[in-house]
């Protein structure tokens, strides 16, 4: 091989990688791990609210739970979940009460027993957004824009609490 082919050679291999991303470094778009999830993620103080999101049936559009996850990273003091605010047109059911332990993760509306329950009499739309303040007892809100999600898909399972003098949904059997 001559000089001129080995120069050339070296020359588009040192391009081909400043080019293809390899020299990238740490923050590299590969190296960089965004929230996973469809929802909404926020910190506020100690408190990071991940993969907020609202799912609705489409057979009863006017009752909706929500879903996310609250981790406490604070060290010693826990907070509580004492209510949420929302538009004039979304109401939230029952009383909001729910404690969030130091260093704990609190899951809501899946893989636990916690619920939120929207209502409202115009219907929520999957695919539109409901804002909604979280209101901690710490005294801090949080402002979350929600998406709203149809029950289906990956949120097939999501349970959705039958209204007061609503009769619950007859479960599904099992096709196995």
């Amino acid at each position: 091989m001559s000089r001129k082919h080995f120069a050339f050679a070296v020359v588009l291999s040192a391009a081909t990688l400043l080019t293809s991303g390899c020299a990238a470094g740490f923050d590299a778009a590969t190296n960089t791990q965004r929230d996973s999830g469809n929802g909404r993620s926020v910190d506020v103080g100690s408190l990071q609210i991940r993969s907020a999101t609202v799912v609705v049936d489409p057979a009863d559009p006017t009752r909706a739970s929500v879903l996310m996850t609250i981790i406490n990273n604070d060290d010693t003091l826990d907070d509580t979940l004492i209510g949420i605010a929302t538009d004039d047109a979304v109401g939230v059911e029952g009383e909001v009460r729910i404690s969030l332990p130091a260093k704990k993760v609190v899951d809501i509306g899946f893989n636990s027993d916690l619920r939120i329950v929207l209502t409202s009499a115009s219907g929520l739309v999957p695919g539109q957004f409901v804002n909604v303040s979280l209101i901690l007892d710490s005294g801090q809100s949080v402002p979350l824009s929600m998406v709203i999600n149809e029950k289906t898909g990956i949120y097939a399972d999501i349970e959705i609490p039958a209204g007061a003098g609503q009769p619950a949904p007859e479960p599904i059997p099992s096709a196995s």
